[in-house]
């Protein structure tokens, strides 16, 4: 199964702004966010308690899972990828191995697809290095307004979340930098207080705090 890959020039320049928002877009966000609560926790509890996640098998790429019929069905994709080509915005190294290079990141990418537009979701990206330690995460609360705005959208696409109404699909991404550097930053610590290391590290994802999609990758040394 391979997975969406937007091409196009917009794609491309998007991904050369800055994923920084403003502090005025930080409010906006968090502003929302703290309205969404309440009913992120009731449809959560609707959706029931059932298992609806995932791991990625052995060799596959990319896991994909049904959601919920609380978000009006649809499938969850997971898969992860090296870099974002600038001439057509087509995502490169799909895999799940991956060496430590200068400046560069693992981008580990969360698909909705066939999703109502204007389901709020609370989705968290969860980084874990390979002794079991939860190192990065990534929070993120959509509401219902954000996929009828063009602002809010764009507010959003700063945090690399991005809405697409009309195709009743959404994608949010998370990177984490494996520059050889962060090797050399912990040289003074003592083995069992290194954090970045090569093995086999893990992404998981949650949505309204349950488990969606899971995979590994393979973290190697530069070549």
């Amino acid at each position: 199964m391979s997975p969406r890959e937007p091409i196009g020039a917009a794609r491309a320049s998007r991904s050369l702004r800055s994923t920084i928002p403003s502090p005025a877009e930080r409010r906006t966000v968090r502003s929302h966010t703290a309205v969404l609560c309440c009913g992120l926790l009731a449809l959560a509890v609707l959706g029931g308690c059932s298992d609806y996640g995932a791991w990625a098998p052995e060799g596959a790429d990319t896991v994909a899972v049904a959601l919920p019929a609380s978000l009006g069905g649809g499938e969850a994709k997971l898969f992860l990828y090296r870099i974002t080509s600038l001439e057509t915005g087509e995502r490169l190294g799909v895999g799940r191995t991956f060496a430590m290079e200068e400046r560069r990141q693992v981008r580990a990418v969360l698909q909705f697809e066939q999703i109502d537009p204007g389901t709020p979701l609370l989705v968290h990206f969860l980084w874990i290095n390979p002794d079991g330690k939860e190192l990065f995460t990534k929070d993120i609360a959509i509401a219902e307004a954000d996929w009828h705005s063009a602002a809010r959208r764009d507010t959003l696409a700063r945090s690399l979340v991005d809405l697409y109404p009309e195709e009743r699909r959404l994608e949010i991404e998370s990177r984490y930098g494996v520059s050889p550097a962060r090797l050399e930053e912990q040289f003074h610590k003592v083995e069992e207080r290194r954090t970045f290391k090569e093995g086999i590290w893990e992404v998981r994802t949650y949505l309204f705090r349950k488990r969606l999609l899971s995979t590994t990758f393979e973290l190697t040394r530069p070549e």
